[in-house]
């Protein structure tokens, strides 16, 4: 996200009761992010792909786009030296509220003072990337953190498996030779609208060919209803 979108998201996070937070593609279509469980309010319900942290395994972890800090503190309930890290100032002040460790940083320039055993991008994470073509370099540079043996934790949106309810913009993206899963989003919230960013939603097949040209594979595949899907990937025999 840019600097304009973070800082309606952290309008979002400090200012909940002002209405929801809203993501708007560039062709119109919108979505509600639910901030419930991230702001810890009563029977919000979790993320989908939360399950994924099982995968973690003992050790240490980075959780980038930590948010608040939800994953730190279930990662840490199960003896695991978590540390976060997101470009959000007001969700990292929540996230150190709650006895979690974390930083304001950018995963894209980041990189933590030890290697760790289990980098963390859930919620969509490699989207951070930006485009389809910054994927590889994108995973390149997480994996750089690993130690040997380590893994990434990620997550995505399955767009093939909504295709149909999305078909202009799938049959527009594609008759424009371009990636359907590189979409422009902005942030609306409380009558702010933020700057068009970069974001990328990807299929696991094509998440499997991006990993191959980061020198990884993907080790482990689990769904979440119909689109939400994450998996575990490690480096790569020679």
């Amino acid at each position: 996200m840019n600097a304009e979108s973070t800082d309606i998201f952290s309008n979002a996070l400090t200012h909940p009761d002002t209405g929801p937070l809203l993501i708007e593609r560039s062709d119109g279509h919108t979505s509600t992010t639910d901030l419930g469980w991230w702001l810890h309010q009563y029977e919000a319900r979790p993320p989908g792909d939360l399950a994924a942290l099982d995968w973690a395994g003992p050790g240490t972890a980075e959780d980038i786009g930590c948010c608040t800090g939800r994953h730190l503190a279930y990662l840490a309930a199960r003896g695991i030296n978590a540390h976060g890290i997101d470009t959000c100032e007001a969700a990292i002040i929540r996230a150190r509220q709650a006895g979690n460790r974390a930083d304001v940083a950018d995963a894209h320039t980041y990189t933590p003072p030890q290697p760790v055993n289990s980098v963390i991008a859930l919620g969509g994470g490699p989207g951070i990337a930006g485009t389809l073509a910054a994927v590889p370099d994108f995973l390149r540079h997480l994996a750089s953190w690993l130690t040997p043996g380590g893994q990434l934790i990620v997550s995505s949106v399955d767009w093939t498996a909504t295709a149909d309810q999305h078909r202009t913009w799938v049959d527009q993206a594609t008759s424009e030779g371009r990636y359907p899963g590189d979409v422009r989003l902005r942030l609306r919230h409380d009558g702010q609208t933020g700057d068009w960013f970069d974001w990328v939603w990807l299929d696991p097949d094509t998440l499997e060919k991006t990993a191959e040209k980061a020198g990884l594979h993907v080790a482990q595949v689990r769904r979440f209803g119909p689109a939400w899907y994450a998996a575990t990937l490690r480096r790569s025999t020679p």
